[in-house]
């Protein structure tokens, strides 16, 4: 028996999303490296729990990950984008939750709130919208080869002789 070959990624349309979405994503991703590297080195080590630096780095280095995986992902109008773009706004949001009821006093306050609404929150929109986007085109194509495998088979079907066997009787 031979072994099924596996299955081929299929890219996207080039209209699903707009190229810039990929390249704007891309340098995000390369743009919170830094963040990150300047977190592990101003946080405090311990605010009420061992590692917080560790632990807010390590958030934020999964999150790095998650935008360069969809802003790649997009460029290349691949399907992953959809999930890794979901997971990317998802992060954006538990980050902007938890910067804004973390913060230890009003200024640091201030700063994570102005953070959430105006990178966070919109970046996490775009992430969702991006998507969605991918995943009612992904839902197009299969009805459109739903369809076109269905007028292919339509009249070779075992159940299409049954029928056109009765008619002619």
């Amino acid at each position: 028996m031979a072994d099924p070959q596996p299955a081929q990624v299929l890219p996207l349309p080039a209209k699903t999303v707009p190229r810039w979405c990929g390249v704007l994503l891309l340098v995000l991703g390369m743009l919170t490296l830094p963040w990150i590297a300047g977190l592990a080195v101003v946080l405090p080590s311990s605010a009420r729990s061992a590692h917080y630096d560790v632990s807010w780095a390590g958030f934020d280095l999964l999150l790095c990950v998650m935008l360069l995986r969809t802003g790649w992902s997009a460029l290349r109008r691949r399907e992953q984008s959809e999930l890794t773009a979901a997971m990317a706004g998802t992060l954006l949001i538990v980050d902007a939750w938890f910067d804004v009821l973390s913060a230890p006093d009003t200024a640091q306050f201030l700063v994570a709130l102005a953070m959430a609404v105006f990178v966070e929150l919109p970046l996490a929109a775009l992430c969702l919208w991006l998507s969605g986007r991918v995943d009612a085109a992904r839902r197009r194509r299969e009805a459109q080869l739903a369809a076109a495998l269905w007028r292919r088979v339509g009249g070779r079907g075992r159940f299409s002789r049954r029928r056109s066997a009765q008619a002619d009787v």
